[in-house]
């Protein structure tokens, strides 16, 4: 036997035969597992950079802090520094003191305001489904009114017929079956349209109450406003002796930066702190007031939009009138320059 004998003598698989069932199925799985398993592993990817930067954000910030601490120690164990801390973080209290105060201003604006337009929204209501109860009710008289005539109609038609019972009012009880049959349909008819109207006079009045959807532009603004002229309010009362400048000041940088004169000064300065909270948590006739600057307010204000409830800044005016009147006197933008953070009270 020669070589090619051999070689034809051979069986070789025949090409691109299909593989088992099973197999491919098994194939399948395993890529779609895998798939799955680089998308989760893309997934932990994201998540781990996310926590390695929030890792970074956290070290940074507790560095800063050991910083800080570091530095107050050092400020503290000064004599002639540490009691420039002291009036530091008094004035920061100041600040917090007077953002309590309009947190809690806005507070109540924002439930007296969201009470009266849920009312409004209810009396609206329910004056609408009376309104349609009634028109349901007036339907339904009519359309019970339109059933006793079809039912009259249909009894009659059938007392006709019963009367046509000899051979020569054949035609004549024809013509009555065709009228009664076509009565009966008009009569079902309007018995189905008093039944739709009965339910859906029972569905009207059993409508719930709907839902408060939140306070709408009008109330948003005349809160923020409110909020706004008390913010200015407060700084005018903390103007003069100038703590209103100093606590922002205070509120933007470090104890480190913090440098207020010698112990005499500071202890002066403390001294007109306490005064301060004890004057702005005592004011009397605050309702009168913060009226008239909203009054103001409301004559220059402007928005950047008509959904908008947050006043453009530039827009505020510059100077006003004193408790006693007299001259106005000019005022810092309390919304540009974000006194007391009074843009985190403000409703969007």
């Amino acid at each position: 036997m020669n070589i090619g004998d051999k070689i034809g003598g051979i069986k070789v698989p025949l090409l691109g035969t299909k593989r088992d069932a099973e197999e491919q199925e098994r194939l399948l799985k395993l890529y779609w597992n895998r798939a799955e398993l680089k998308k989760e592993l893309a997934g932990l990817d994201d998540q781990l950079y996310q926590l390695r930067d929030r890792l970074k954000q956290q070290e940074a910030a507790t560095e800063r802090v050991l910083g800080e601490k570091e530095a107050l120690e050092v400020l503290l164990g000064n004599p002639d520094l540490g009691f420039g801390a002291l009036v530091h973080f008094q004035l920061r209290a100041l600040w917090k003191a007077c953002h309590t105060m309009l947190e809690q201003f806005a507070t109540e604006l924002r439930r007296q305001q969201e009470d009266r337009e849920r009312k409004r929204q209810l009396v609206e209501f329910h004056q609408d489904r009376q309104a349609r109860v009634k028109l349901a009710a007036e339907r339904l008289v009519e359309a019970t009114a339109a059933l006793e005539t079809e039912e009259q109609t249909v009894t009659a038609l059938r007392n006709e017929l019963a009367g046509l019972t000899s051979f020569w009012h054949y035609f004549r009880r024809r013509r009555t079956s065709e009228r009664l049959a076509q009565q009966t349909v008009q009569r079902d008819q309007a018995a189905q349209t008093l039944r739709d109207l009965q339910d859906a006079k029972r569905t009207i009045e059993k409508e719930p109450w709907p839902e408060f959807g939140g306070l709408g532009v009008e109330g948003r603004r005349a809160i923020n406003v409110a909020v706004i002229a008390y913010a200015q309010l407060l700084y005018a009362e903390l103007a003069e002796s100038g703590l209103a400048a100093q606590a922002r000041s205070a509120r933007s940088k470090g104890v480190q930066e913090a440098n207020y004169g010698s112990r005499h000064d500071c202890e002066h300065v403390m001294n007109d702190i306490a005064a301060a909270l004890t004057m702005i948590r005592s004011q009397t006739n605050l309702a009168g007031e913060i009226r008239a600057r909203t009054e103001v307010l409301k004559a220059t204000l402007g928005y950047d939009h008509p959904s908008e409830a947050v006043p453009i800044a530039t827009t505020l005016p510059s100077a006003f009138r004193g408790r006693q009147g007299g001259v106005a006197v000019r005022e810092p933008n309390v919304l540009a320059d974000d006194y007391w953070d009074v843009g985190k009270l403000l409703l969007r």
